[in-house]
């Protein structure tokens, strides 16, 4: 199904302004750098590249149905991989806890 972002109500705009910057701000603390970022209808997803210049995916599922508590990340090949390795999840609060580091030695792309 094919949106227009004026089928989005203002609430979830406001809420991913925010939390966009936040996400954003949490991942250059880390050092992350490349950081994408988008929204589809009431869910967004983006990537980021690690200090070890290691692919990231992440997403939120849609927030009327799942709530926003956590989010999912995964070591990707590149960022128009969608599919990439293990799925993980981080509570939102906890972002900047997460090490991202053992995942660099992840070899999910060389079977």
């Amino acid at each position: 199904m094919n949106y227009k972002g004026s089928d989005l109500g203002q609430d979830f705009k406001d809420f991913f302004t925010r939390e966009r910057r936040r996400i954003m701000s949490n991942l250059k603390e880390m050092e992350c750098t490349n950081i994408k970022m988008s929204y589809g209808f009431y869910y967004f997803r983006g990537f980021f590249t690690n200090k070890h210049g290691k692919a990231f995916y992440f997403s939120c599922s849609d927030v009327r149905h799942f709530g926003y508590t956590r989010l999912m990340y995964r070591v990707v090949k590149d960022y128009n991989d969608f599919t990439g390795g293990i799925n993980r999840f981080v509570d939102i609060d906890k972002l900047k806890e997460i090490n991202l580091k053992p995942m660099y030695d992840d070899n999910i792309f060389n079977r």
